[in-house]
């Protein structure tokens, strides 16, 4: 992860330092064609001056009348200005075409605003992205897209939310991990106010007992107990297979063209709440720990009596294809357990 991290701040910045170059490599461009006009002019009426200077001392010296004199001077001033228009529509051309090269990496960049050009290469990394955004068309019914989520994990007892303030479990360490696909279809042919969202995902579920805690299965009920060796880590998981679904209130932006309707939906603030139906396809225990200055790693693997039949409540808010979710399971983790507890987790999820 950390070289992963490292190699993408690099090549951020040669990102960076690539578009800082481009730029000052256009104003250098520029600066060299604008003084190059200057010099131009300052060259041709320097000549002009000197060619007047001349005439001038011809008809001091009565070789030219003072009517030859001034037509000389008329037909070097013609000559000289004909010179700078010719000289500088060279250099003019050059700066048109310039600036016009940057208007259009402007209008690609805005064109393409996920795409950038590197090292003269045309790099896009959003084919995804501009596929699914261009196959509805802004008038299909119905849009999908990949869901993936990030978040943390705790279990409130006896349906009390507030009992997570002094839960036994690490709140940060307890995580979720969530992926999947989602559909959603818009409910009426000329709004695009309310859609209906409906997928699966397969969801990593990490809970981490605090103070030495572990999972142990006694006559039918799983409760914490202390172990007797200090444990590194402990690991309660469980793999899931969630069918959520919302009803999702999308503030994003209706335009009309002529006749038709355009929809955009995720181009604005959203929200959604439902419930969704799972299965819990596995669950493990990890425990690590030094046993005579050995390291030990102890999977277990079994039901724990979890509840392999999961339903519960799904809501949602964001922006765009980012939003905060929460999901509250209903039915508690276990099947026989006096007290009942209820996994409810928090977080970021990803519309890609």
């Amino acid at each position: 992860m950390k070289n992963i991290t490292t190699l993408f701040i690099a090549f951020s910045t040669l990102c960076v330092l690539q578009l800082s170059a481009q730029n000052q490599n256009f104003e250098e461009q520029a600066r060299v064609l604008k003084n190059r006009i200057e010099s131009i002019t300052y060259e041709e009426r320097a000549l002009l001056k000197d060619a007047i200077k001349e005439i001038n001392i011809r008809q001091q010296a009565s070789e030219i009348s003072e009517e030859e004199a001034q037509r000389l001077k008329e037909d070097a001033a013609q000559k000289s200005a004909q010179s700078i228009k010719t000289r500088i529509a060279e250099v003019e051309q050059q700066l048109r075409d310039l600036i016009q090269n940057k208007v259009d990496e402007g209008i690609f960049k805005e064109e393409n605003s996920r795409r950038f050009r590197f090292a003269g290469l045309d790099i896009d990394y959003s084919d995804s992205y501009n596929h699914r955004h261009r196959r509805h068309d802004y008038n299909r019914r119905t849009k999908s897209s990949t869901i993936l989520s990030i978040g943390f994990s705790n279990l409130a007892t006896d349906n009390l939310t507030n009992s997570i303030e002094n839960s036994d479990f690490d709140f940060w360490k307890s995580q979720i991990i969530e992926i999947g696909s989602n559909s959603k279809t818009r409910m009426f042919k000329n709004s695009g106010l309310l859609y209906v969202d409906y997928g699966f995902s397969f969801i990593y579920n990490t809970l981490r007992p605090k103070y030495n805690q572990y999972y142990v299965t006694n006559n039918n009920t799983t409760l914490l107990q202390i172990h007797i060796e200090n444990l590194d880590k402990s690991k309660f998981k469980n793999l899931q297979l969630l069918f959520p679904a919302y009803l999702e209130i999308d503030f994003g932006n209706t335009k009309s063209n002529y006749e038709n309707m355009h929809f955009k939906p995720d181009s604005g603030f959203k929200m959604g709440f439902g419930g969704f139906l799972g299965l819990n396809v596995k669950t493990k225990q990890v425990l690590k720990y030094h046993m005579n200055e050995v390291k030990v790693k102890d999977i277990k693997k079994g039901d724990f009596n979890v509840n392999n039949f999961l339903y519960g409540l799904n809501a949602f808010i964001g922006y765009r294809d980012t939003s905060v979710f929460m999901r509250y399971y209903i039915n508690p983790i276990f099947k026989n357990n006096v007290i009942d507890q209820n996994n409810i987790t928090l977080g970021l999820r990803f519309e890609l």
